[in-house]
């Protein structure tokens, strides 16, 4: 019977009970993994479309005020740079202009990437830019490998922190090394018949996860293949099928597939109550194992690259608009002031009193 395209709505794969019957606790922990699971996807989507959105404004809205605040920056140095060569200033506020001028260059070119004041700087400063910056460089390398042997307890070499990919392999490799070590500990104690049993039950369970996986993508695979269907409609949703269920068997995504099982196979529908107990674990280990990474992912949005972008301009619509407003009024206010600085400090009196309050 030729399969007809599935409702729109999205289904969650539950087991459900009939004339009051008690959920076994495995059935109840797989329902439960599934509700999780499904909570973590919502979360996590949400998570993405805000941070796209919060992107999104930020080339609109953000971007173009602070490239207005780089020329307003680069036009003040110039004012400093042309104030030191008046010979208006005695040697100490000179020297004091100067470490200014050094100071506001090296900022510039290091986070904006001006390399058109490195001349400018290396006019000033007793290091040249490519020397200040190879320091501070070297500054850092020593503190991350620091910190690499503080917290993991491996030795780096500083010149694999020039390269992420060798850094990576140095500590996989020490790591390997150290479970090397404790694999031969362990070797040399004699394994009980309960402990190869164990592994050996393991390995079994492993392999059933992986038939659990390929089964439901072979019975999807089966109902939607495209090529012989001859209705262009119908092709044309299984096409759509087909890539959601091929990309959630490449990811690994189990509830994915159940849950696209409960969607496009409603004429052969796998009832779950009757999963036999030793596949049905099978499955919650599988949910168990998603969850981690579910999770693992979220965390990344708190704490990784993107987690202080979140942080400063996400959140509910109310909530990222008025962040928005207060980061351009911010960036507009930084504007003004230093179009004022730079109007002032024409005028060499005003620009030594400035010097003055200077302590450095």
């Amino acid at each position: 019977m030729t399969p007809t395209p599935p409702k729109q709505e999205s289904q969650l794969p539950q087991i459900g009970v009939k004339d009051k019957t008690e959920l076994s606790k495995l059935q109840k922990q797989f329902n439960s993994k599934i509700k999780k699971i499904d909570k973590l996807k919502a979360d996590l989507a949400e998570k993405r479309r805000n941070l796209d959105e919060v992107q999104a404004r930020v080339q609109k809205e953000i971007q173009p005020l602070v490239k207005e605040m780089i020329q307003k920056r680069i036009a003040f140095v110039h004012v400093l740079d042309q104030a030191y060569e008046t010979g208006f200033f005695r040697k100490k506020e000179k020297e004091k202009l100067a470490y200014l001028i050094e100071d506001l260059t090296f900022s510039l070119i290091g986070k904006y990437g001006l390399e058109e004041l490195t001349e400018l700087h290396d006019k000033y400063a007793q290091l040249s830019y490519d020397e200040e910056a190879e320091l501070a460089e070297a500054e850092a390398k020593e503190t991350a490998q620091s910190m690499i042997k503080d917290m993991l307890g491996l030795d780096v070499d500083l010149q694999d922190l020039d390269d992420y990919d060798a850094l990576q392999a140095k500590l996989d490799q020490q790591m390997q090394e150290e479970q090397e070590k404790r694999d031969a500990q362990r070797a040399q104690r004699q394994k009980t018949k309960a402990q190869l049993a164990k592994e050996e039950k393991m390995k079994a369970e492993l392999q059933n996860i992986s038939k659990a996986t390929r089964r439901i993508y072979t019975n999807l695979v089966k109902l939607l293949h495209p090529d012989k269907e001859q209705d262009a409609t119908v092709r044309g949703w299984k096409e759509e099928a087909m890539k959601k269920v091929t990309i959630a068997y490449n990811q690994d995504d189990f509830f994915e597939l159940l849950r696209l099982q409960m969607e496009f196979m409603h004429e052969q529908e796998l009832n779950l109550a009757q999963v036999p107990e030793d596949q049905l674990k099978h499955y919650v280990k599988m949910l168990t194992e998603q969850i981690k990474d579910l999770q693992d992912e979220q965390y990344s949005f708190h704490y990784g690259p993107d987690a202080r972008l979140l942080y400063e301009l996400g959140g509910a619509p109310k909530q990222m608009e008025a962040k928005f407003r207060r980061a351009k009024n911010q960036i507009r206010d930084e504007i003004k002031q230093i179009a004022q600085d730079a109007a002032e400090f024409k005028d060499p009196e005003v620009l030594r009193v400035f010097l003055k309050t200077l302590k450095f």
